[in-house]
């Protein structure tokens, strides 16, 4: 195992060349770009609102100037190499949009997705495993098709509506008697930075709640029903009958024999599922107002702030390989016999 990891992590190394010179090289042929953002707000803005006064040779100047400082003036190939001796020494540049360093205006955000990010991730396996073994032992009954129907409903609603609908509902007194349970939107209060801890734990777990509850939904449907087909084929598997016909108790054939097998395919998907949540969700934090990675992402691309989106590309290029190698992780945690490394564990 030990050989196999090792073998993965240098493997990783082209990975992630190949994966931030594709961000690089399509980013950099986008129309737009900081210059002509810059420029544009010269040429439409000044100082009182009616447009710069700049004659055309000036904005020429200017444009050149310009490229020269962001290093426009120099092919992609080798802004790539530059951009890739910075990031070395954790250089992202500064932000074009706040003047600030690109690595301080993303790790500002990366705990506002983690928040509702990490719980959502491990609330979503934990209740898929259990519905979904309560489905497979209850194949067929009243309790499974009643709650297929709501699952297959949860999952034809979009977020955006979800989101929406649980603001109405719990965050103003249109519906509840009682008035709004939760704030409207935001990641923590105006005054959260003269509360005491616990009472920060509370408004912080207020503003993460309805999010965290609006990711759920996405990946329910698809790993309660993953889970129980996968239960019900090893149930019925010839191990499963050689257990019962030794007079093993139903719960340690389920618990000691079943599930260890059944939860196998579950775990192909952690990878892919913890990228999603740790990386943000556009629609879930525009709509709670939440300032995470993934309304980042958004603002630096319609601003056009490169240095920021390679900064998100980055992170979310390291979380989806490091993903990639949880789940081989996870993988041999629940079935010891899985050997990745070729016998040499």
């Amino acid at each position: 195992m030990f050989s196999y990891l090792l073998r993965r992590l240098v493997t990783m190394i082209p990975m992630f060349f190949l994966m931030t010179a594709v961000y690089f090289c399509v980013q950099n042929y986008l129309p737009g770009g900081p210059v002509q953002e810059i420029l544009s707000r010269i040429q439409f803005g000044g100082s009182d609102g009616g447009g710069s006064t700049m004659s055309i040779d000036d904005i020429g100047k200017l444009k050149k100037e310009l490229e020269i400082q962001y290093g426009l003036d120099k092919p992609v190939y080798q802004r790539y190499f530059i951009w890739l001796k910075k990031i070395s020494v954790l250089d992202f540049g500064d932000s074009t949009s706040t003047r600030q360093p690109a690595i301080k205006t993303i790790l500002e955000r990366i705990p506002i997705s983690l928040g509702f990010g990490i719980p959502g991730f491990f609330l979503t396996y934990l209740v898929c495993i259990f519905l979904g073994m309560l489905k497979a032992l209850k194949d067929g009954s009243g309790f499974d098709v009643s709650s297929s129907i709501l699952l297959f409903i949860a999952y034809s609603i979009p977020a955006l509506v979800v989101s929406v609908v649980l603001l109405l509902i719990f965050c103003t007194d249109r519906v509840l008697p009682g008035g709004a349970l939760f704030p409207l939107g935001g990641a923590r209060a105006d005054n959260f930075d003269q509360l005491d801890f616990l009472h920060q734990c509370i408004d912080y777990a207020k503003h993460m709640f309805l999010p965290v509850c609006a990711s759920l939904l996405g990946g329910f449907t698809f790993l309660t029903m993953l889970m129980k087909n996968s239960l019900l084929d090893v149930l019925s598997s010839d191990f499963i009958r050689t257990a019962r016909a030794k007079g093993l108790s139903e719960s340690r054939v389920i618990f000691k024999h079943a599930l260890r097998n059944a939860i196998l395919p579950l775990m192909v998907g952690v990878g892919g599922f913890l990228s999603a949540f740790v990386a943000g969700s556009i629609v879930i934090e525009t709509v709670f107002g939440l300032p995470g990675m993934g309304r980042l992402m958004i603002e630096a691309l319609n601003s056009r702030d490169y240095n920021v989106l390679m900064g998100v590309a980055v992170i979310q290029s390291g979380i989806v390989m490091f993903g990639q190698l949880i789940s081989d992780i996870a993988y041999v945690l629940v079935d010891p016999r899985i050997d990745f490394g070729g016998g040499d564990r």
